[in-house]
């Protein structure tokens, strides 16, 4: 989902105040585990055009992998099934490619809804070694992930929370993302809620997760190329850069699994 309290709001603030800190390009930022570059299959990127423009730019950040994660959830897209992204990814993977040098898979974001357990034996679109990107709405949490949570690894399938930090419903305690961890789901950053770009709350409770070590991967979750902008422009403080290091050499080692 791309639109939650305070988007953009604060990005002046939270740029500024990051101006002298350290730039994206100075970080081993190679793997880019969440995205919506696919075209035309969700609210990110609408044409060919600029979805190659778009890897262009991020491969002269540092970019070398790249996992496609348009979101997967039948109320709001109903044509995104396993099939249908699969073979729209087949079409357009090699014109990405050639746009930016960069390597590709497809995954899928996926929506914890009620009923989500009747896709868990097919109809998923998975990162390497089973993970499984998932979210909720922005306003609740979704009354069934422990649930699910549960249930995904039971399955052997390896949850993936996207966005933590997006979420208005949870506090700047790190309590209950503590907690998600424990019950055997991992916490992925988006990077630009560090910058402030989903405002100042998320910016804070980025910054806190963080810091207790609790996430394990990270992306950009890019929907614009406004905000490949502002990552460029983001300056990140010296005290994140270890924890920064860590998930994002972590991300990388998650995809050379595949």
């Amino acid at each position: 989902m791309t639109t939650d309290s305070g988007s953009m709001k604060s990005s002046g603030f939270w740029s500024g105040l990051f101006s002298k800190g350290i730039r994206i390009e100075d970080l081993p930022f190679e793997t880019d585990m969440h995205s919506h570059v696919l075209p035309g299959v969700d609210d990110g990127f609408r044409d060919m055009e600029h979805s190659c423009r778009a890897v262009a730019e991020l491969a002269a950040l540092g970019v070398k992998n790249m996992v496609l994660t348009p979101h997967i959830y039948p109320e709001l897209y109903p044509d995104n099934t396993h099939g249908f992204i699969s073979r729209h990814f087949d079409a357009v993977k090699g014109r990405l490619e050639e746009a930016s040098g960069i390597n590709f898979l497809i995954a899928g974001e996926h929506m914890v809804y009620e009923g989500i357990e009747e896709t868990f034996n097919g109809d998923l679109l998975l990162l390497p070694g089973r993970h499984i990107l998932i979210e909720m709405s922005y306003a609740y949490e979704s009354s069934n992930i422990d649930e699910t949570i549960f249930r995904l690894n039971c399955l052997d399938y390896h949850p993936v929370l996207a966005h933590p930090e997006r979420y208005i419903f949870y506090s700047g305690d790190t309590g209950r993302m503590k907690d998600i961890v424990d019950r055997g789901c991992s916490l992925q950053l988006n990077l630009l809620s560090l910058g402030g770009f989903y405002g100042k709350g998320a910016a804070m409770k980025a910054a806190a997760i963080l810091e207790k070590g609790l996430y394990s991967y990270v992306g950009t979750d890019l929907h614009s190329l406004a905000q490949i902008e502002m990552l460029r422009s983001m300056r990140f403080r010296k005290r994140h850069i270890p924890q920064l290091e860590r998930i994002m050499m972590n991300t990388t080692s998650l995809l050379s699994a595949s």
